[in-house]
């Protein structure tokens, strides 16, 4: 079941996104930071997060929110997935939902930003599966040897 994030999920989130062993503490501290100002601030429109959740476990979830300044773009800001149970569709049905929750909004554009690290292959492959295309490749933008990946989808 996919519903709005409840404070109560913070903390299962937090172990998913350590438990991917794929995220910095910095990395880790930045998504944190994005659920507690939706938790903290109902009237805040700049983010919404949905978690996959059974039986009270939380399998997975993402973050979206409308790019500043444009009319129907919207980024994909997180999506993690349980690694005991990654490329099971909790992932895909995650993009589905977020697809069909932004067409109900006049969506019309999905971005999303990733690293070119080899230690992100499986991401973008991922985000390959699910029709999203390569649009901008910025060389050691990040720092040297990891580059920004920019994927988007007209929905």
């Amino acid at each position: 079941m996919i519903r709005n994030l409840i404070k109560e999920d913070r903390e299962k989130i937090k172990k998913i996104l350590i438990e991917t062993n794929n995220f910095t503490g910095d990395e880790i501290n930045i998504a944190l930071e994005l659920i507690d100002i939706y938790i903290k601030d109902k009237e805040q429109k700049d983010y919404e997060i949905f978690v996959d959740e059974k039986e009270g476990e939380v399998l997975g979830y993402i973050c979206i929110g409308p790019r500043p300044l444009t009319e129907g773009t919207y980024d994909l800001y997180w999506i993690a997935v349980n690694p005991e149970i990654q490329s099971k569709g909790i992932g895909s049905s995650l993009i589905k939902f977020m697809e069909e929750h932004l067409k109900r909004k006049n969506g019309r554009l999905i971005l999303i930003e990733t690293s070119g690290k080899e230690s992100y292959k499986k991401e973008r492959k991922f985000y390959e599966k699910n029709s999203y295309n390569e649009l901008v490749n910025i060389k050691d933008f990040y720092k040297v040897n990891d580059s920004l990946v920019i994927y988007g989808k007209y929905i």
